[in-house]
């Protein structure tokens, strides 16, 4: 017999998530008061015109022109170098004292990963296990864009990934649901601050929706093959959390979701987003997403493009002007205006929480003066350091102070490309290179050989390798993730000449790095870490930090195991999943990362060997610091239904924390797991928590892991 909570159902095997309601304050019902006299006064075109986000291009004479009618709701700004605070106000000065309604313009702008301040990439951020790290390099990003006129954010992305081949995985937070939600979650709440009318604070608009990270053969922008049951328990999830936490935005994606284009996709967009969640923000195309479902071949022509989105849930176009042929499509009733008039209140609605209408210019003076400042590059130091993850140690590692001679070489030792892709308004001149921040950053007793030429005298060979900014991102895909056969060699001459061979690598994505694993005695993934690479790389190198980041998605032995990931479903016969030449095991596990010290787990012990489906199942682990320095450990908690009416993953990552420990010194750590939890979704797609046995794990990655067992009853 099941037992189980029963959410709901839709047609076509849905389960219904839990619903939250818009905000009913005071102020918010002023806002749609003042929606509803907005509308009444309003033009078909003018409503049509804020659905429109056109790029912002300087001295674009008609662009200004349709501004001036109110054509335009909002900019997309993709090059803050030529976009000022100054241009900005008087762009928006046209918009709110020459339109005939006033209504300001919106600027969004892609905030990914910083502004001028530059954080770690995404992914690379994620190997901090740190919500507060995400939620704080977000909250400094605002602060430095609303400042200089920017409104909202084209991030955070919570697409999850399982392909290295796909260049855009540097910007979600790896491979594990649990992981994008915290993190999406943690980045939504800085951007946006307690309050989105402050100064410090931005709009989020969440992106892709939805599967965008499932693209065949890690190609950008192809089409994607998901079952309802994945959409549901993988890859909706995080958006969920996002939209909850209040985003004020969700960017629509460019595959297709099984035969339906995301950005005409009914389902997702009308069912899913805006009826179970509730989400009363507005939905954004991606870049020309519109029109381009006349490629996807299921619109054939701009007004046959504009018809099917707007009527699926997307209710502004970025840069294509396909939604120029809804004031005809209106008006011969292919199109119902209360769809528009719903898009316009969604558009508006958003401006006033803003308060763009109260304040829609920027103070210039401060604008310049909030940007890269000493406290931000000290939370860019502190971060980057965080998100390093220790791949290999023979006990070179921390650098020695005694150490008289070292030598330093690779294409990333004196290069400033540490930005990664997505870099905002930052500029590779403020970055410390890695040859900076050692000279500046080692004992005065050591002495650092710079270049190849100093390879042979000395007894340690830092090597900077890896793959520039320009490497990984959007359309930048790749069918092998192995380092170059240049950087191969590097680092087999280095130990072949008698030195300890230390491996610092800046990436965007993981590595096939089966080539140099007998060669290299340390390994430290730095990833593109920002705008003070360099400082934090000598932290780590130097022992000032203990590396405490853990891998957020599976590294390979080989490229042809992508994908790989730790919570795929064991199958019928499991000792087949392997190949010929190379086992199916990856070379780093999904969590994995090394320490200065050493960790030792002990005593998992649980309140209760059952659960009731009502309860919450509380554990604990006595985790040890047995080295000789102090450092911080991240204890995952894994799960396991052992039998259950349909398949299910391996292993689940249900909890997490990053704990401090004192060296010599043991802390206790506690999970409390609520039984619903354990929740899956039956073969009707109702979400039930079945009764059965479950493992469960603990420990310092996602296979090293002390075990047990308990049940639900």
């Amino acid at each position: 017999m099941r037992i189980g909570i029963y959410i709901g159902s839709l047609a076509a095997c849905l389960c219904l998530l839990p619903r939250t309601g818009a905000a009913g304050s005071t102020g918010e019902a002023g806002i749609e008061k003042r929606i509803d006299k907005l509308l009444a006064r309003m033009t078909l075109e003018e409503k049509i015109g804020q659905l429109s986000q056109p790029v912002y291009v300087r001295d674009d004479q008609e662009l200004l022109t349709r501004i001036e009618q109110g054509l335009v709701g909002s900019l997309c700004v993709t090059e803050s170098q030529i976009f000022t605070p100054a241009q900005r106000n008087e762009i928006q000065r046209i918009a709110v004292e020459k339109s005939r309604l006033g209504i300001p313009l919106l600027f969004g702008f892609d905030v990914v990963h910083g502004f001028s301040t530059i954080f770690p990439t995404p992914l690379g951020l994620s190997a901090s296990w740190d919500e507060e790290a995400a939620r704080e390099t977000a909250a400094v990003a605002a602060s430095e864009a609303r400042s200089y006129g920017i409104d909202m954010t084209f991030s955070p992305m919570v697409d999850v990934s399982r392909d290295p081949r796909w260049g855009r995985i540097s910007e979600c937070y790896g491979e594990d649901v649990l992981l994008n939600t915290r993190f999406g979650v943690a980045a939504v709440r800085g951007y946006q601050g307690e309050n989105l009318t402050s100064p410090t604070s931005i709009g989020s608009c969440v992106k892709h929706f939805v599967g965008y990270g499932m693209s065949l053969g890690g190609r950008d922008k192809q089409f994607t093959e998901i079952s309802r049951r994945s959409l549901l328990e993988t890859y909706l999830p995080p958006f969920e959390a996002c939209v909850r936490a209040g985003a004020v935005s969700v960017m629509t994606a460019f595959n297709d979701i099984a035969g339906i284009p995301a950005s005409a996709n009914p389902f997702t967009l009308r069912t899913m987003l805006k009826e179970r969640w509730r989400f009363d923000g507005f939905t954004l195309s991606d870049w020309d997403a519109v029109v381009e479902l006349m490629n996807h071949g299921v619109a054939g022509d701009e007004a046959a493009a504009a018809e099917r989105a707007v009527t699926a849930g997307v209710d502004v176009e970025m840069r294509s002007a396909t939604y120029r042929n809804l004031v005809r499509s209106v008006k011969e009733g292919r199109v119902n205006i209360r769809t528009i008039d719903d898009a316009v209140r969604r558009v508006l609605r958003i401006k006033f929480r803003l308060g763009l209408f109260d304040r829609p210019y920027v103070d210039e003076a401060v604008a310049m003066a909030s940007q890269l400042t000493p406290e931000h590059r000290a939370v860019a130091r502190r971060t980057a350091a965080e998100s390093m993850v220790l791949l290999k140690n023979n006990g070179v590692l921390p650098l020695s102070p005694d150490m008289k001679l070292s030598s330093l070489t690779g294409p990333f030792a004196s290069n400033r490309d540490l930005l990664g892709w997505w870099t905002g308004h930052g500029r590779q001149s403020d970055v410390v290179t890695v040859a900076e921040g050692i000279r500046q950053g080692k004992p005065a007793s050591m002495t650092v050989v710079e270049g190849s030429a100093a390879r042979q005298s000395v007894r340690t060979t830092v090597i900077c390798i890896g793959e520039s900014g320009a490497t990984f991102g959007e359309s930048h895909n790749l069918t092998d993730v192995t380092l170059s056969r240049s950087q191969i060699e590097m680092v087999r001459e280095a130990k072949a000449g008698g030195s300890r061979v230390v491996v610092v690598l800046f990436n965007g994505r993981p590595l096939v790095l089966t080539p140099i694993m007998d060669y290299a005695d340390a390994i430290l993934v730095a990833w593109h870490p920002g705008v003070e690479a360099g400082n934090a790389v000598a932290d780590v190198l130097f022992g000032r930090v203990n590396p405490c980041g853990k891998l957020t998605s599976s590294w390979p032995k080989d490229s042809g195991q992508i994908p790989i990931y730790y919570s795929d479903r064991t199958s019928g016969r499991p000792r087949e999943n392997r190949y010929l030449n190379v086992d199916g095991q990856p070379l780093f596990p999904f969590g994995f990362g090394l320490s200065y010290t050493q960790f030792r787990y002990g005593d998992l012990r649980l309140s209760s060997p059952s659960v009731g489906p009502q309860e919450t199942l509380t554990v604990r682990v006595d985790v040890t610091n047995a080295g000789t320095c102090d450092g911080k450990e991240i204890v995952q908690l894994y799960v396991h239904d052992r039998v259950a009416s349909v398949t299910r993953p391996r292993k689940q990552l249900k909890d997490f924390k990053k704990v401090f420990i004192p060296k010599g010194k043991t802390v206790t750590v506690e999970f409390r797991l609520p039984a619903d939890e354990l929740a899956l979704l039956d073969a009707d797609c109702r979400q039930v928590v079945e009764p059965g046995e479950f493992d469960l794990w603990v420990g310092t990655n996602s296979h090293d892991l002390l075990h047990t067992v308990f049940e639900v009853k």
